[in-house]
This record gives structure tokens, sequence and C-alpha cells, in this order.
């Protein structure tokens, strides 16, 4: 009995030794799969989870579900919904699924798209934006997303005289441009500690949405 006891022993032994070295190598050989993926296209789960649907439709069948800092291969992706991108992406039994991100990126991040497709978006907190002078304007509140990461941020200082309140105003307006010429703006008030001179911001008639 007491034998029969320390085989068993022994073999329970075995067989979570087995199972941690199988869980070691299936970890690596995930691990090379994930470095292989990120050579060609590939996507980032940024959200918690995403539905993975039949078809690109938000009313497809739902197969299964995508999770944060998961990494997959894209096949292709269909850009007719406008509010959402999505993705045909390969699982790594060979299955594929659609997966969608909304415009603003932010539920998953596209790498090495050999295409633009996505217009580049500029977000920020608070309706002020406080600075001493001029010179010290910088982007770093910015919140800004594209779907490739060589795109520029400009601005513009616009100065508007309200009368009804007898104050100066200003207002300035970002605008994120991307190597294929897609842009977007968006506009905050401004205030100075130390009032800018006149030649270095536009008169608020000139001011364009766009």
């Amino acid at each position: 009995m007491k034998k029969a006891f320390t085989l068993f022993l022994i073999l329970v032994a075995l067989g979570g030794i087995g199972y941690g070295i199988k869980k070691v190598i299936d970890q690596k050989q995930e691990e090379k799969r994930i470095e292989e993926v990120k050579k060609g296209w590939h996507v980032e789960i940024l959200t918690e989870y995403i539905n993975v649907r039949e078809k690109a439709d938000r009313y497809s069948r739902t197969m299964s579900k995508v999770n944060k800092g998961e990494v997959y291969g894209v096949i292709k992706n269909d850009l007719s919904d406008p509010n959402l991108y999505w993705y045909q992406i390969e699982f790594k039994d060979g299955s594929t699924g659609w997966i969608a991100n909304n415009t603003s990126g932010t539920y998953l991040k596209d790498n090495n798209n050999p295409n633009d497709v996505a217009i580049p978006i500029i977000k920020f907190d608070n309706e002020e934006y406080h600075v001493v002078s001029i010179d010290d304007i910088n982007y770093d509140h910015l919140k800004v997303w594209d779907d490739r990461d060589d795109y520029k941020i400009t601005h513009i200082v616009y100065h508007e005289v309200n009368k009804a309140k007898k104050i100066d105003q200003y207002w300035i307006k970002y605008t994120i441009t991307d190597k294929s010429g897609k842009h977007s703006s968006k506009t905050q008030r401004i205030i100075f500690e130390i009032t800018p001179d006149e030649e270095d911001v536009t008169d608020f008639l000139l001011y364009t949405r766009n």
C-alpha cells in the first residue's frame, strides 16, 4: 500500500514537471509567434475586450472576443462603416474574424498598415489652456491619435475683442496633419499671463473652422 502511494506521488510529481515544461514551451512558442506577427501588419488590443464578429458588421454574429494586450496579424480591413474601422484578423489556429476600432483609435492600435486610412485626431481635457507667454506654447497637454506616427501638429493663435465685456480673448487652433495630407483641427481658449504682441496673433475675423 505504501509503495503504491509512493508511486502515485512520483507520478503526480512527474506530471506536474511535465505540465510545467509544456507550459514553458508553449509560452516560448507564443512569444516567437507574436514576434513574427509584429513584423507585418498587426493590431494590439487596447481596450478591455473587443467582440470578434463573423463579418465587418456590428450586427454580425459574435464568434468570440479578443482581450487587452493581445496581438493579431491583419489580413485586410473594411472602411465602409463611417463610424468604425474593421479589421479581419488571423488567430494562431488559422481561423479568422472581424474586430472594429473606433475612429478615435482607442479600441486597438493599428501597426504597419500598408495604407494610411485614418483621419488624425486631437483631443484635450480642459476648456482653457494657460501659459505665461506665447513662446511657452507646447503640445504636451494634447491627446493625439493617428494610425501612423508620421504626423505633424501646428497652431495659430487668434485674437478676439469681446465688445460686450470689453475684454481681449485669445483662441488657439491646433491642426494635426498626417503624411498623406489628411488633417483635423481643434480650437481651445488660451489664457496668457503676458499679453502677446499683435504681430504674433491673427485677427479672429480670419478664423476658419477647418
